[in-house]
């Protein structure tokens, strides 16, 4: 589609074998008949084949995007851009950005969707009315229209009201099933009426299966247009409130978070809930990084009961500045909130920065609410500034929890440790730093280092100083080490990130290593080594689109993420399916797609053993599919040859769950005749 130069009447659709198309669908050869319509072209797709709709690069619709059901994961819809140029622009004001409230076998990569009128960031502002820019609910049993297996990557959702993904099969509806969204931004959503997210999503009743991918991300300043003003959590003008976060999954099963940045929320970076019939359960959040808020991560609000979160994974994870804008106007800075867990571990992460003043805080708290048991909280560095009586680690009554090789730094001679009740296992070297003189509380008592000791049995435990190499990182440093001018110019050059000028410096896990390393802590390496043993993987080729030099990684960012620099580096990466004929631009064939380097096929298989869980493989496609396919029967009955052979199967690893994530072709069959 071309909304300039496009022209419905005589638009065509057009097959791989076409001479215009080339062996890129993306970089047509030939001058293409286009249509200028979304709506026009739309009514040429069909439903249950590999057809791909490409909107040019660089123009713009005053339209939503709506899409019809691919063929199998491996034969995918896909909307995406052709040409070079920016992310073509959806400007859907207060309709939805996706029409269809159903997806199957879907791929959108590319494309930009902006409620523009409701954004008052932009020269469009005309009110608040809006819809969400993704609303997708699964039905019965049986039915063909469901959630299952889609892809949207290198998107942009702009001043939307919500994002939600509706499972569940309590009423006998399917669940979703492998919904990846990578290296997207999901920002500025708002609410006047009703409460926002970033992304809301609820599993209720289905069981543990992939559900929801979640992989370098940019969600940011979601929940809230402005800082609350008159209290009482009012909605006016999109007022944030406590209500309202920039991630909300309730009784998820089988979902990943990787690497992703979760920014400015108006209340929680990540809140999850739970119910005890009903558990959110599977879950890992792995090198996430969180900027302000009032809370980082919550997992466990809203209801009380045992075994309400199951087998819960919170690593390597960084928090920063958590409290720092306060959206709501409340007064308080929590970090790690945990509750009614059963299973899981709490590992590796970095808690820094409290320099708000607010001394409602902590950084870490585990609460039984009913029961919190078989939990182990290991290698987390916590460094976190509260108030003169409140402790930065607050442990609630537990069960079979192991409390192993902390650090605990208060950086305003605060009190440490708050103990209250038994079932802890204190064991290694928990480092403990305060200039308070009584810095731990067991069971409402005061305490001394010694007498903490003897109390827990947490006989490793040392009151010496780690030597931290730089403890004064934060963000604004990162940003000088780039060029860049404060938090802000971060926060700009995020926004800026596309596929097409794609810098792994400004990724959550390059951010990370290099605040990790202000404390010690080693970086997540290699990367980009498969970590079920395999090769390293091949470095991609940089993008053949035209676009000005990102800004340059530091040296102090590993190797593993400077090698990274380009989109195809997370871990897991697959192929998208080789194009077979287009709509209006061209299809890339397999041996087009086998030419680049880094074009890998292969399981996400998630890295390192995790407790009672089963492990998940996202065998989502990468960034392509077709206009035209049809049937491997139609094949032989065509006499016209066919744009390139099929793609070669994915390897199959097996893992304790193998009915997760599973493999399949990476490419359709052909195009029609």
């Amino acid at each position: 589609m071309d909304s300039q130069q496009g022209n419905d009447a005589d638009a065509r659709i057009y097959l791989p074998a076409d001479p215009q198309i080339g062996a890129d669908p993306q970089s047509p050869r030939g001058p293409i008949r286009a249509f200028r319509t979304i709506a026009a072209a739309h009514a040429n797709l069909r439903e249950d084949q590999p057809d791909w709709i490409l909107l040019r690069a660089g123009r713009v619709w005053n339209e939503r995007l709506d899409v019809k059901r691919g063929r199998s994961p491996a034969e995918r819809a896909v909307a995406t851009s052709w040409g070079a140029g920016p992310r073509p622009e959806l400007r859907t004001g207060t309709d939805k950005a996706i029409g269809n409230y159903q997806l199957v076998n879907v791929a959108i990569v590319g494309l930009r969707f902006w409620a523009h009128t409701r954004d008052s960031d932009g020269p469009y502002f005309t009110g608040f009315d809006g819809s969400s820019g993704i609303s997708v609910f699964t039905r019965l049993r049986g039915d063909r229209r469901q959630v299952r297996d889609v892809l949207i990557e290198d998107c942009v959702f702009r001043a939307y009201s919500n994002n939600v993904l509706t499972g569940g099969v309590g009423d006998g509806n399917e669940p979703i099933t492998r919904f990846v969204i990578r290296r997207s931004i999901l920002s500025g959503n708002y609410s006047t009426s009703a409460h926002a997210q970033g992304l809301y999503h609820t599993g209720s009743g289905q069981p543990l299966q992939p559900s929801v991918l979640l992989q370098e991300n940019l969600f940011d300043h979601n929940g809230w247009r402005i800082q609350s003003r008159d209290g009482n959590n009012a909605q006016a003008e999109g007022q944030a409130t406590m209500f309202n976060h920039n991630r909300y999954f309730s009784c998820a099963k089988g979902v990943i978070f990787q690497r992703n940045l979760f920014l400015r929320a108006s209340s929680i970076g990540n809140k999850w809930t739970g119910d005890t019939g009903d558990p959110t359960l599977g879950v890992v959040m792995e090198d996430n990084l969180y900027v302000e808020g009032e809370i980082g991560v919550s997992v466990g609000g809203n209801s009380e009961g045992p075994a309400r979160f199951r087998d819960m994974v919170f690593r390597d994870n960084v928090l920063v500045d958590i409290g720092r804008s306060r959206p709501t106007n409340r007064s308080l800075a929590w970090g790690i909130d945990l509750i009614d867990w059963l299973g899981g571990e709490v590992t590796g992460n970095l808690v820094i920065h409290n320099r708000s003043g607010i001394t409602n805080a902590y950084a870490l708290k585990t609460d039984s609410g009913t029961r919190f048991e078989d939990v182990v909280i290991s290698g987390n560095v916590l460094a976190f500034a509260t108030g003169t009586g409140t402790p930065s680690v607050q442990l609630g009554d537990g069960v079979n929890v192991v409390y192993r090789d902390n650090t605990v730094v208060s950086p305003s001679n605060s009190r440490l440790v708050r103990l209250a009740g038994g079932g802890y296992t204190f064991a290694g070297t928990n480092r403990y730093v305060s200039g308070a003189s009584q810095a731990f509380q067991v069971d409402g008592t005061l305490r001394t280092l010694a007498q903490w000791r003897s109390d827990t049995g947490d006989q490793g435990a040392t009151g010496s100083m780690p030597a931290f190499p730089a403890p004064q990182r934060d963000l604004e440093g990162y940003a000088a080490t780039l060029g860049l001018d404060g938090f802000q110019g971060l926060l700009d050059a995020f926004h800026a990130q596309s596929k097409a000028t794609w810098n792994a410096a400004l990724t959550a896990g390059a951010i990370n290593d290099w605040l990790r390393a202000g404390y010690g802590m080693a970086p997540l390496q290699p990367r980009r080594v498969r970590r079920n043993g395999a090769t390293p993987l091949t470095p991609p080729a940089a993008s053949s689109t035209t676009a000005a030099a990102p800004p340059p990684v530091p040296a102090a960012v590993s190797a593993a993420a400077r090698a990274s620099a380009t989109p195809a580096t997370a871990d897991g990466d697959v192929a998208m399916p080789a194009p077979r004929a287009t709509r209006h631009g061209p299809a890339r064939s397999p041996a087009a797609a086998a030419a680049v380097p880094g074009r890998r096929r292969g399981p996400f298989t998630h890295p390192r053993g995790t407790p009672r869980q089963a492990l998940m493989r996202a065998g989502a496609a990468r960034d392509t599919g077709v206009l035209r396919g049809r049937r491997r029967a139609d094949v032989a009955r065509d006499p016209r040859p066919r744009a390139g052979v099929s793609a070669p199967r994915r390897p199959v690893r097996s893992s304790p769950a193998a009915r997760h994530w599973p493999p399949g072709r990476t490419g359709p069959r052909s195009a029609p005749g």
